[in-house]
């Protein structure tokens, strides 16, 4: 995972005017104190009419424990001023593991139409790695259309005669923009820029639920990921596959934490894709991965700092695995307030055996020092598909889950420095796409 949040997306995809900076900076702190103070009717009430029907009160309430519980930044401690640029205002919060930032935006009488979680506002330029070199590759703008959708997104071309082998980019959990920030790192646009460079058309896109919030499914309460990723990805590769730049057959999946998770399930579905690279892909069920995590932020701080959130977490699961749990079941019952949609269709998938399926060629990476994915799931995936041929491996010594150098650092920590994305990770994946792959 590449942090253990997935629903805290309340943003809306409207065109709104300016309203002034008092009346949004009253609005806004109110909404963070009812937050805190998980009054879902104060919150709801500040809510734009234009979006209650999409969430409740109760929904309200309990958001703030899964700031603490899934950002993984420990109890909050203050606020660090604010900033408002039109029609949004941007709160700093300093919690006990690190900053992030409260986005509210709003609507031109002031009600709030969307709000999310974020790191906080970096203004740093993009640093191409010593690896990439921009001159041997052309990247363009391209709105993917699925559906009702418009998801903006890159292409990156290789200059040259072509037609070049594509991959396709999937995100992790979260709503993650096209270049899955984790700190100040951009790891997808390393993993472009690097294999763009080498001959290999890259595309990558806002996820749905990035650009979309609670409007990424036509039932919030029911969203899985259907929604949240498979019918995106299959939009990419019935579009892409069309382009006289790309070679049709050869097209890969290469997807990253939970991403690489789905890879075999669109493998399967598509048809069309030659191999997958699953980039920290786990194999024990979610929630058992949810609950890991949890126990190894606790055991790493000794200040208690998780211990209720942990408590709450072994609760929510053993719910889960009780015969109580249905498709009734209420989210704030349920790990991670997900839907119970949402948790019915992941327990009921089975990556494993779907990549036994699988005709087309796999290839799973391992960073060593991923506290997320850890080290025991790449085990787990080896000696699954010991029976599987067109399957190749690699792990990569002192690399986070970012698969950037973790510098020795253990848990979030890995994630506040910047580093490329690990050249010989790229080289890997370019031998795979060129050698292996045939």
């Amino acid at each position: 995972m590449r942090l253990v949040i997935f629903a805290l997306c309340f943003g809306l995809a409207l065109s709104i005017g300016a309203q002034s900076e008092e009346k949004a900076v009253q609005n806004g702190f109110a909404l963070l104190e009812a937050l805190i103070q998980k009054d879902g009717d104060k919150a709801f009430s500040l809510m734009d009419t234009s979006v209650r029907s999409k969430i409740s009160p109760a929904d309200l309430s309990s958001l703030w424990r899964q700031v603490e519980l899934g950002l993984q930044l420990g109890n909050y401690l203050d606020t660090q001023g604010y900033l408002y640029e039109s029609p949004s205002l941007y709160i700093g919060l300093l919690f006990a593991k690190g900053p992030i930032d409260l986005k509210v935006s709003f609507a031109p009488d002031g009600g709030i139409i969307g709000f999310f979680f974020e790191a906080p506002t970096d203004k740093t330029p993009y640093r191409i790695p010593e690896y990439a070199d921009t001159s041997l590759f052309t990247e363009l703008s391209f709105t993917l259309q699925s559906g009702k959708y418009a998801l903006p997104g890159k292409l990156c071309v290789p200059k040259g005669k072509g037609p070049f082998p594509l991959v396709i980019l999937s995100h992790g959990s979260g709503p993650n923009g096209m270049d899955e920030k984790m700190g100040p790192n951009r790891i997808f646009r390393d993993l472009a820029y690097g294999l763009a460079s080498q001959g290999i058309a890259v595309y990558r896109f806002h996820k749905r639920t990035y650009v979309y919030g609670l409007e990424s499914a036509e039932n919030s309460d029911e969203l899985t990921v259907k929604e949240e990723y498979l019918d995106d990805l299959y939009a990419a590769i019935d579009t892409l596959d069309l382009f006289p730049q790309i070679n049709s057959t050869r097209l890969y999946l290469m997807g990253h934490s939970l991403g690489a998770l789905l890879a075999p399930r669109v493998a399967l579905g598509s048809g069309k894709l030659r191999g997958i690279i699953m980039a920290a892909a786990p194999v024990q069920p979610l929630d058992s991965l949810v609950l890991y995590q949890m126990e190894y932020l606790d055991a790493l701080d000794s200040s208690g700092t998780y211990y209720r959130a942990l408590n709450d977490t072994r609760e929510e699961i053993a719910y889960l695995r009780s015969p109580e749990f249905s498709l009734e079941s209420e989210s704030n019952w349920l790990p991670l307030q997900l839907n119970a949609h949402y948790w019915m269709d992941i327990l009921n998938y089975h990556a494993v055996d779907s990549l036994k399926k699988y005709p087309g060629y796999a290839l799973v990476l391992q960073a060593d020092d991923d506290y997320q994915v850890p080290f025991g799931e790449y085990v787990r995936w080896q000696n699954e598909l010991k029976k599987r041929k067109k399957t190749y491996y690699a792990s990569f010594p002192g690399l986070g889950h970012g698969f950037f150098p973790s510098k020795g650092l253990k848990g979030p920590a890995q994630y506040d420095h910047y580093a490329p994305v690990s050249e010989e990770m790229i080289v890997r994946v370019v031998r795979f796409v060129r050698k292996e792959a045939d």
